[in-house]
């Protein structure tokens, strides 16, 4: 493979080790691999016809920007020794093994490249590419990374970067978690036990979480800018123990999401709410109210004990304390000529949690549905 490094430096800020190669373009997938986009869930492919010129210009020799790679966290450890040494070959000999290579950025080109290679084309002999190579193993600095410094490097979205601090991450997570299975929505799973969530939908669980709002596309532009760029302004330990809040709210969110998929699942006439957890509604909506009430740790512990009593709650003579039949009778009254259905079922959920924390559990859902309607 013609593959070679071309030399090593390191982020001082966050001391991340980065190292720059050189690559065949004809030989880039055979370092990726050519489901390379298995890690990159819900960036969807963009429309080809928008890449035309730039295939084009691949095609006839052109050197495309660099492409953005990263190591599975979990596995950057293997690479110390030979980092340190900087043993350039046996480096090239363990990136090429590897299975663990995230695209940060590069998806779109990649996919050209498939594309070209797919289509017969024999590219330059001489054409390369450049290549940079990220080997960090904090989850901090991740975040950090992902989501602040990339925010004033590239023209992405601060939801696309959650979505690559969550490609990242995604293992990790699910390890935190016993038995939380994170899937891709391509797999086409069915949801047949509790804790199971598509990937998509824990993504916007945390921006909803990070931005304080069950809407991730808002009506008011403005308004967002505004929570977004909050969020940017936060500093590195600020952003990390977010983070942590984020993931032990999930964790009780699936202790809550057996005792309800338990408690529906004999159903066998009238609303089946098994699956209630898993919509994106009601994890826009529980994650929004967490990010809008949680913002000093006394509110923290109202809410902590709000949990722990509801997940108590579920009992044999009382079946569903969350009052779902309650909740979709106040929901088939929203008006749709009047408002937008998801988005008020999204403000219901939020608004019917918050009321749910503020009396720290001592209130029936029943009456937070009912305080929280419209």
């Amino acid at each position: 493979m013609k593959f070679c490094i071309l030399g090593y430096t390191k982020d001082q800020r966050t001391d991340t080790e980065v190292v720059y190669a050189q690559i065949g373009i004809s030989e880039y997938l055979e370092l990726v691999g050519e489901d390379f986009d298995r890690f990159e869930i819900q960036r969807k492919r963009q429309d080809p016809k928008k890449y035309t010129r730039l295939k084009e210009d691949t095609k006839k020799g052109a050197l495309l920007p660099p492409i953005t790679l990263a190591i599975n966290p979990s596995k950057v450890s293997e690479f110390n020794e030979t980092l340190k040494s900087k043993n350039s070959e046996k480096l090239k000999i363990d990136l090429i093994k590897s299975s663990d290579l995230y695209i940060l950025d590069g998806l779109q080109r990649s996919y050209i490249i498939k594309d070209l290679i797919d289509e017969g084309v024999t590219f330059k002999t001489d054409q390369t590419l450049l290549i940079e190579i990220w080997f960090e193993s904090k989850i901090e600095h991740l975040i950090y990374r992902l989501i602040v410094l990339n925010s004033g490097q590239k023209p992405m979205s601060m939801r696309h970067q959650v979505e690559l601090l969550f490609t990242t991450l995604k293992t990790e997570i699910e390890e935190t978690i016993p038995d939380l299975n994170i899937y891709v929505e391509k797999d086409s799973q069915i949801r047949s036990s509790a804790k199971k969530f598509s990937f998509d939908r824990i993504v916007n669980a945390y921006y909803s979480f990070l931005t304080k709002s069950p809407e991730v596309k808002r009506d008011n532009l403005i308004v967002q800018k505004l929570n977004e760029d909050d969020i940017l302004s936060s500093n590195e330990e600020e952003l990390n123990e977010s983070y942590n809040h984020f993931i032990n709210y999930l964790k009780k969110y699936c202790e809550l999401d057996v005792k309800l998929f338990r408690a529906y699942s004999s159903e066998v006439k009238g609303p089946n709410f098994k699956n209630w957890l898993a919509d994106e509604n009601t994890l826009k909506g529980f994650f929004s109210a967490i990010g809008r009430y949680a913002s000093d740790d006394k509110k923290r512990d109202r809410i902590d004990k709000a949990l722990e009593n509801l997940i108590q709650s579920f009992s044999d003579s009382i079946k569903d304390p969350l009052y779902l039949e309650k909740f979709a009778e106040i929901k088939s009254g929203i008006d749709p000529k009047r408002y937008n259905v998801g988005n008020e079922t999204r403000r219901l959920i939020m608004d019917g949690f918050r009321e749910f924390f503020f009396e720290g559990g001592e209130s029936s859902f029943e009456e937070c549905w009912k305080n929280s309607a419209r």
